[in-house]
């Protein structure tokens, strides 16, 4: 049997000390853990307290501006209400009062607001029998830049087109703009003549209504898809065609290079 030298024997006193150093290190651990987890519990309860006043805010405003049919605007990663209100033409106090915000600095990616006096458009520009009406101010939809980009790139991704090609020619033909009308008789972002779009629609067996930002977006996509196998993916005259037209290139080749090398500058610089 080995015995330990009295140099190895722990001190009595510091055994009768370390079990309640110990214990108020434990208490004072378990403490800290009780606040942290409080303070994580108080910001999920105030986070979906926020998330639901957001939604009976919706809620409400939905019921409040079914009459007034006020246009919409989805908040996106980056907006600020001053900046959604100037891109509006109206005050930032204006903005907030219609969609009962309080605190201007609190809005959140995804909410939707009321932009008061920019009426949903509830006309057609399509006829029964599938004609497209000129100039039908009546029907245009309104649109942001914000919103047009996200639908492009969706359109894109479902007429198999580079997105930048797609996201150029509409920044050329209207600069992402939907409620405009070109002197000539051009449609919204994607410029699209009435007889343009009545041949694409019969070329597709579909009535797509080039006054609506999501069917001009189609109807603009799929005629540039039909250039794209055209051509093969020959960028120049896919993109000339979209401008002076498939049959004219074919037999007369590119006359409008500004119009081409504009667009083609636009994708490296556009995102």
């Amino acid at each position: 049997m080995t015995i330990a030298s009295v140099d190895y024997l722990p001190d009595q006193p510091e055994l009768r000390v370390a079990p309640a150093i110990t214990a108020r290190k434990f208490a004072r651990c378990l403490r800290v853990s009780r606040t942290k987890l409080a303070l994580t519990l108080l910001s999920a309860l105030l986070l979906c307290a926020s998330i639901g006043a957001y939604n009976l805010q919706n809620s409400l405003l939905a019921g409040r501006n079914t009459a007034n049919s006020c246009g919409w605007y989805t908040i996106e990663n980056g907006d600020t209400l001053s900046d959604i209100a100037w891109h509006y033409h109206i005050t930032t106090s204006a903005l907030a009062r219609a969609n009962v915000i309080s605190n201007t600095n609190l809005i959140f990616v995804g909410q939707r607001l009321c932009i008061p006096g920019k009426r949903a458009s509830t006309a057609s520009g399509i006829t029964t029998n599938g004609n497209i009406r000129w100039y039908a101010y009546n029907a245009l939809g309104w649109s942001d830049r914000p919103q047009v980009r996200h639908m492009l790139y969706r359109a894109a991704t479902r007429h198999h087109l580079p997105a930048k090609l797609l996201l150029a020619i509409a920044w050329q033909e209207s600069g992402w703009t939907q409620h405009v009308i070109a002197w000539d008789g051009g449609i919204g972002v994607m410029q699209l003549m009435p007889y343009t779009a009545m041949g694409i629609n019969s070329g597709i067996g579909r009535m797509l209504d080039p006054y609506d930002l999501q069917g001009n977006l189609d109807l603009g996509a799929t005629y540039l898809q039909w250039l794209w196998q055209n051509f093969h993916g020959d960028l120049p005259k896919v993109i000339s065609g979209y401008n002076e037209g498939g049959w004219a290139v074919k037999h007369r080749g590119i006359y409008n290079w500004h119009y081409v090398n504009n667009v083609m500058a636009l994708m490296h610089n556009l995102n």
